[in-house]
């Protein structure tokens, strides 16, 4: 099935507005309607965050690339990026990183190299392609509802082969693909994140974005991460992660790295994200 999620934006809390009276009276406060009295804080920012990593759902922002479904299709249906790793044995410690070629053939030829699996062999049914990749569709004979998706980027449009899976920090590829903006990092950022391992249960995306300078494009995406107590009571810990591309404009060559912004200790108390002192 497909696990792509979207999630709606925190709205602002009510301004507050202090009036005093002209003649020295005491201070009343007034709350956006207009009503007079006391009114109880809101939430701050890190119970926000850390609600939102206990919820899990949606996991992704409104607007957060996505992938279409396939129609029709009843079953699990399972995506890839064909890597180094799935076509030939590395030796100890070497870089994984997506394949890309040019050649359509070859890419049928990777995938075909993957088509055995544990429960058996998987028939290749469909071949599309865009400016970005090609695809090659599988159904698993043991599984004819289900549909198996392996990809190739297009060299044309990005070589990864400089960069290492494994890494949190460096290389992530040239972009060969001209022009590109921040729109078109920004996509390339969030579409590379479902072939991660944020893309999975207790982390969410919390926003994403980027910009453009003379010489770069800077695209952000902030995100929580859960790591629940290893005993029962104890306060379990949201960590906040930036994951930065930073692309240079005459060459196309792309960095990435990933930065614990902000750690939230928290429990979870009745449904309610509590921080913990």
């Amino acid at each position: 099935m497909n696990k792509i999620a979207s999630w709606g934006v925190i709205g602002p809390c009510a301004a507050m507005l202090w009036l005093a009276a002209c003649g020295g009276g005491p201070e009343v406060v007034a709350n956006s309607a207009g009503n007079s009295g006391s009114q109880a804080p809101g939430p701050s920012a890190a119970q926000v965050t850390a609600q939102k990593a206990y919820e899990g759902v949606p996991r992704t922002p409104v607007g957060f690339y996505a992938d279409p479904p396939l129609s029709g299709i009843t079953g699990t249906v399972a995506t890839s990026h064909l890597k180094n790793s799935d076509v030939v044995a590395l030796a100890s410690g070497a870089a994984r990183f997506e394949l890309c070629t040019d050649d359509q053939a070859q890419a049928i030829n990777w995938s075909e190299s993957r088509a055995t699996l544990p429960g058996g062999y998987a028939d290749m049914v469909d071949m599309t392609s865009d400016a970005r990749s090609f695809e090659v569709i599988r159904v698993p004979r043991y599984d004819l509802t289900s549909r198996i998706r392996h990809r190739v980027f297009k060299c044309s449009y990005m070589d990864r082969s400089g960069s290492d899976l494994a890494q949190d920090i460096g290389p992530a590829g040239v972009v060969a693909q001209k022009p590109i903006d921040s729109t078109g990092l920004r996509q390339l950022a969030e579409y590379l994140w479902q072939f991660t391992l944020f893309n999975n249960a207790d982390h969410v995306v919390l926003s994403s974005d980027a910009s453009t300078s003379t010489t770069q494009i800077v695209s952000h995406i902030d995100m929580a991460r859960l790591t629940r107590a290893a005993i029962a009571g104890d306060c379990d810990r949201v960590d906040v992660l930036r994951w930065t591309h930073t692309l240079d404009v005459a060459t196309g060559v792309m960095q990435r790295r990933l930065d614990v912004t902000q750690t939230i200790r928290a429990r979870l108390v009745n449904g309610s994200a509590q921080l913990c002192n």
